[in-house]
Order: C-alpha cells, then sequence, then structure tokens
C-alpha cells in the first residue's frame, strides 16, 4: 500500500513540472519576438495545458523511439487565441507548420525517431489552450494527390502540376477518370499530358480546358493496368493575377467494369503581383540617399545613386513618398506610384546645398557652422563642394542658396 501512495505521489510531480514548465530566453528561431517556456511531454494519448500570447510561447518537447505517425491538435479554452503549431527538429530548425482556423490548430505528420520540439504560438490573440498529442495510423486508403512546383508565382509566370495516385491496392486499375477545378480569373491551365502509369500505349481522352474545369480520363490497353502508385498525369497552372488559385482535382478509379470515386485533392497557387521598379537621377557633390516610404511611413526600400546620380528601386505596387538626401543639401521629396512590372521614371533633380544643420532652411545658422569650423574637414556637412576644406568657397555655394528652404517637388 505504501509503494502505492508513493507512485502516486510520483507522478502528481512529474504532471505539476510538466505544466508549469521553466522560462528561457528566447533560443534562434528567426529571431522571434517572444519568450520561449520550456514544457515536457511524457506520454502519448494525452492532454496538456498551457498558455501563449503576443509575448510569451510554449515549446513542448518530444521523443520519438522508432518511426511515428502522430497528430497534435491545439484548442484554445479562453481568449481570443488563434494558435499556430511549428515541429521543430533537435537543433531547433523548422520541419512543418500549421496554421489554425479560429479556435484550433491540427498537425499531423510522420517522423523517424529522434528528439522534438513543439513549438505553440499565437497567429493572434492569446489565451490558454489544451494540446492532444495522438499516434496515428498511417493512411492506406487510395487517394489523389498533386503537386505543384513551384508552389508560390508571379503574375505571368507558370507552375508545373503534376496528379498522382497513391496506395493502389493489388490487383491495380485498369482506368481512371479526374475531374479538375479551378478559377480561370486566377490561372489558365494548358500542357495536360498523361504520363505512363496505366502502362506504355495507353489510351487518354480529354475534355477542356474550359470555363474552369477539364477531364482526363486514361485506361490501360490490352490488359494493362495501374499497379502501383506514381504520376497520372501533368499539366501547366499560368497566374493571369494576383490571389491564391485553388485548383480541386476528383478522381474516380475503376477495376474493371464500376467506377469508385476517391476523396478530391486540393492544392492553392499563391500568386503574387510582380514589383513596380522607380528609378531616376538625383545630383549633388555629396554621396545622395534615395528612400522609399510605405503610405504607414514604413521604410520601403533604400538606395544610394551611382556616380552618375542614378538609382533603382522594386516594391509591390501601389502608392510611396520618396525622399532624396545628402548631407548639407535641401532634400527632394516626391510622391510615386508603382505598378507591377512596370518602370516609374521621376524627373531629374539636382539637390540644393546649404542646409548645413539638416533643418529644411538654408540661413545664418548655416553659414556660422561655417565659421566655427573654418579650413576643417569637419562636419562633412559643412564641406559644400566636397572638396575637403571648409572655407569661404563654401559659403559662396550656400550664399547662392540663401533663405530656400523646404522640400524640392520631386515629379
Amino acid at each position: 500500500m505504501k509503494n502505492t501512495h508513493l507512485i502516486r505521489i510520483t507522478l502528481m510531480v512529474a504532471m505539476l513540472v510538466s505544466v508549469f514548465g521553466v522560462g528561457t530566453p528566447a533560443q534562434a528561431m528567426d529571431a522571434l519576438p517572444a519568450q520561449i517556456i520550456i514544457r515536457s511531454t511524457t506520454f502519448w494519448d494525452a492532454i496538456f495545458s498551457g498558455t501563449v500570447n503576443d509575448t510569451r510561447y510554449e515549446r513542448w518537447s518530444l521523443q520519438i523511439d522508432e518511426a511515428t505517425d502522430f497528430s497534435v491538435t491545439v484548442t484554445t479554452q479562453t481568449g481570443d487565441l488563434t494558435p499556430a503549431i511549428y515541429l521543430l527538429d533537435a537543433s531547433e530548425n523548422e520541419i512543418a507548420h500549421v496554421t489554425g482556423s479560429l479556435s484550433q490548430a491540427v498537425l499531423s505528420t510522420n517522423q523517424s525517431a529522434g528528439n522534438y520540439f513543439i513549438q505553440v504560438q499565437p497567429v493572434s490573440g492569446g489565451g490558454t489552450y489544451n494540446m492532444e498529442i495522438r499516434q496515428t495510423e498511417p493512411v492506406l486508403d487510395p487517394n489523389v494527390t498533386v503537386v505543384l512546383n513551384p508552389a508560390s508565382v508571379l503574375v505571368g509566370e507558370t507552375a508545373a502540376a503534376t496528379v498522382f495516385l497513391n496506395n493502389i491496392p493489388e490487383g491495380g486499375y485498369t482506368s481512371a477518370e479526374f475531374t479538375c477545378t479551378y478559377d480561370p480569373a486566377l490561372i489558365s491551365i494548358g500542357n495536360i499530358a498523361e504520363s505512363g502509369l496505366f502502362g506504355s500505349d495507353s489510351v487518354v481522352a480529354i475534355n477542356g480546358p474550359a470555363e474552369g474545369s477539364f477531364i482526363l480520363a486514361v485506361a490501360g490497353s490490352n490488359g494493362q493496368k495501374a499497379a502501383a502508385d506514381g504520376a497520372v498525369f501533368t499539366f501547366s497552372a499560368t497566374a493571369l493575377q494576383a490571389g491564391e488559385a485553388t485548383i480541386i482535382c476528383q478522381a474516380r478509379v475503376s477495376t474493371g467494369g464500376a467506377l469508385t470515386t476517391l476523396e478530391s485533392a486540393t492544392i492553392t497557387l499563391t500568386i503574387a503581383a510582380p514589383d513596380g521598379t522607380l528609378t531616376g537621377t538625383v545630383l549633388a557633390s555629396k554621396p545622395v540617399t534615395v528612400t522609399l516610404y510605405n503610405e504607414d511611413t514604413t521604410v520601403a526600400g533604400t538606395t544610394t545613386v551611382d556616380e552618375n546620380g542614378n538609382f533603382s528601386l522594386s516594391a509591390p505596387a501601389g502608392s510611396y513618398t520618396v525622399i532624396a538626401s545628402a548631407p548639407g543639401f535641401l532634400k527632394a521629396q516626391g510622391t510615386p506610384t508603382l505598378t507591377g512590372g512596370a518602370t516609374t521614371t521621376l524627373q531629374s533633380v539636382s539637390l540644393i546645398a546649404g542646409d548645413i544643420d539638416g533643418n529644411d532652411v538654408i540661413d545664418q545658422f548655416d553659414a556660422l557652422t561655417i565659421g566655427m569650423n573654418y579650413n576643417l574637414a569637419e562636419p562633412s556637412a559643412a564641406d559644400l563642394n566636397n572638396d575637403g576644406t571648409i572655407n569661404v568657397l563654401d559659403l559662396e555655394i550656400l550664399a547662392a542658396n540663401y533663405r530656400q528652404s523646404g522640400a524640392l517637388d520631386w515629379q
């Protein structure tokens, strides 16, 4: 009886350590902006509880003794947490991740023996959650998958798609029919070609593509069948405009004389608009920096002009503020609008020398700086002609632009 009590007490202590965890500073995973709390999982098919928010992530250690299929389910209990799950290897490198929908995220995976981490963090919000880790049986039912290469393209680019039949049963399939649908406003489909899974000289019929769908039907000739898993056919998807293009392929297969419907396969092609390009020429006797600002005043890009004053910056399509600046000169400022895949060129502009103190006015205070540093080389902003000496020649340049103020209008 005493031994039974001792075992119960030991288990309770182990569970308390697992629940409350140990706090450590954030470790290398792309400089995460939150403290990472190290937790411990001790057994399969159990539920663990935790708390995460924008300043606190939780990382659970997991040891696997042999290759295992398992799922991790994180469900919000309190708060407005939308969770994300990251699976990391022993070196804290990401293996896989899923982003939750509303209050739940589910990650299913197969991993070999080794040490791993499961990191729970918010997509948004924060709160408490339950995490359930369960071993799962591998999926053995026949199924269809679609693979895109690449999975993300720019407008005008093309991805190659391959459609696979998996877990083909013993005896094989004599024929298969695939109906694939897509959004014709986002992508166009072409180059549909059978891949030989149903043997040499298979019989193929293709309908479409038209109005967002196409059909490929294939049957093995002269008794040939699809006897092993593999690629059935390929096609190309060309991006027409930015967005998320979902492709759904539904398969019906036959072992001879009757069709069986398999679960449809869905894949998404991410399409981004190409960046726009801003070019122009800015002249000054000092190095000129050109900075592009987003509408929220964050920096979208920055560069230094070349020896001829030319520059080029790329950014997503949109409206921006651009500022050209050089030490000792009034700025130039414009508000260009960039179009994806196109180049916007600003007029050439010469910066006005004399604003040594950088307050957007050329005045006596700038002249005072020249006087205080006469025949010196510093501050460099006062050396307006960039000859290495602050003297009357710099004062002469300042006088030519005396009383000018504000940024130049740059169109």
